[in-house]
């Protein structure tokens, strides 16, 4: 009996033991964070803040509510990280309240904290790029050379090139045109330097985009034109980008990042403003071109 009893005894005393030690109340009140945050970006806001140096918080909570959509939500962070990024917005959502509390391990709340902020315009989402085969006729330059022709720069071949004239000075800047086949949202592009060391490749390019193009009015891949006495804007051109820092390594491959376009275009116009060895002439060894789909959230 006197067996029983103290087992009896033994197992409530761990039993108040387990319920003390579970009390949410033996925890100190959390102690608070500061310098509370939001920084919006495209798609997307930033909270942050400062944690407090003692160890009495153990989570963050955040909290928030769509209205455009009505979904709420709630996120916790831990007590080793100071930052929540909140993606997958859309400007258009509007401003969004965030409620941020502090919890000890008694999960007991600490002051309300609230904050509020509107996500920058998204960027938009691109498919696979498709690389598109390009016809040597359709592309034009202002400043041919005859035995280094456009037509080696589409072969596939490093080992021939295209290059701009360069025995007498037609000046800066030397464009390509090229005719995509079809109207395109989104580009990118692969150019490989020559396999020469001597040769000056490409380093600083406009990019622009017309809807329509005429080789008579402009750049036949014949006639040597001066750069510097045309205008392409009167050819319905809209710049896109500009591209700095191309390199200059022999045989060196230059791929872009995806480049949406401001509206959907069919012909692309590469202005080279300035080459790798400041020479006003420039070679290549192939260029490729790339459409992408794209889709605007907003």
């Amino acid at each position: 009996m006197k067996k029983i009893l103290m087992t009896i005894c033994l197992i409530g005393g761990l039993a108040m033991l387990w319920s003390c030690s579970d009390d949410k109340d033996s925890y100190p009140v959390p102690s608070d964070i500061e310098n509370l945050k939001a920084t919006p970006a495209p798609g997307q806001i930033t909270l942050s803040w400062t944690n407090p140096a003692d160890e009495n918080l153990y989570y963050v909570q955040i909290e928030y509510t769509i209205g455009a959509t009505g979904k709420s939500y709630r996120k916790q962070v831990s007590q080793y990280a100071n930052e929540l990024v909140i993606d997958n917005l859309l400007q258009k959502y509007g401003e969004i309240n965030f409620t941020v509390q502090a919890f000890n391990r008694g999960n007991t709340a600490g002051t309300i904290h609230q904050i509020t902020a509107q996500a920058e315009k998204a960027s938009p989402t691109f498919g696979t790029p498709v690389k598109i085969d390009l016809d040597y006729k359709k592309i034009w330059t202002n400043a041919p050379f005859p035995t280094r022709p456009i037509k080696d720069l589409v072969d596939g071949n490093i080992a021939t090139f295209f290059h701009s004239w360069w025995s007498s000075l037609v000046e800066m800047p030397h464009y390509l045109v090229v005719d995509l086949g079809e109207e395109v949202s989104a580009i990118k592009f692969r150019s490989t330097n020559t396999n020469r060391a001597n040769d000056s490749s490409w380093k600083t390019i406009n990019l622009y985009t017309s809807d329509s193009y005429n080789p008579a009015e402009w750049f036949d891949g014949v006639e040597k034109i001066d750069g510097n006495t045309v205008d392409i804007s009167q050819a319905g051109t809209h710049k896109e980008t500009t591209l700095t820092g191309l390199p200059d390594g022999v045989s060196e491959v230059y791929n872009s990042e995806v480049i949406p376009l401001s509206k959907p275009s069919r012909y692309l116009w590469f202005e080279v403003t300035e080459t790798t060895k400041g020479t006003p002439y420039f070679a290549l060894g192939e260029l490729e071109i790339y459409q992408c789909s794209m889709v605007v959230l907003e």
